[in-house]
């Protein structure tokens, strides 16, 4: 083998380690796929985060970003997601049973947004572990908020940051 040969394999070698590393790290910041429409429209929710949340009622909770775009580099999502900076997002507020203790929606087909709706979703098979949350967050089909036509039923998988 030549010497250029032999820097050309360990160049692609080294890319390719990158490459493998960077989809394990794109992995373990989490996933969330499903179902979230607004007035009918479909939103494609494909960036989720969770935070340690303010405590109510002394329980601590934690609350959970999914948005249509990129709010990672964002150190608090949850205000801009709501006013719609990333897309359409659902911010979830949970205790840490799962028990939804918090419900903003922010549907860019919505006129008015964000809106809270609590007691109209919930989870199941909800698990914290290891500091990653996972689960299923739904509605009990379409749900009408003050004259706004919404419904989700979605999976779910982060790090609690």
């Amino acid at each position: 083998m030549t010497y250029v040969f032999r820097l050309q394999l360990a160049l692609i070698c080294a890319m390719t380690v990158t490459l493998i590393n960077l989809n394990s790290a794109y992995a373990d910041e989490g996933s969330v796929s499903g179902k979230f429409t607004g007035n009918g429209k479909e939103a494609k929710l494909a960036f989720i985060s969770a935070h340690k949340g303010e405590p109510l009622g002394e329980k601590p909770t934690i609350q959970i970003v999914m948005t249509e775009k990129d709010h990672s580099k964002d150190k608090q999502p949850s205000i801009k997601a709501g006013f719609g900076h990333y897309g359409s997002a659902l911010l979830i507020t949970v205790f840490h049973d799962g028990k939804i203790c918090g419900c903003e929606v922010a549907h860019d087909a919505h006129e008015r947004k964000p809106f809270s709706s609590i007691g109209n979703i919930e989870t199941s098979d909800f698990k914290m572990a290891d500091g990653i949350i996972s689960g299923k967050i739904a509605t009990k089909g379409e749900v009408d908020t003050f004259r706004q036509k919404w419904e989700v039923k979605l999976n779910f998988k982060t790090k609690v940051l």
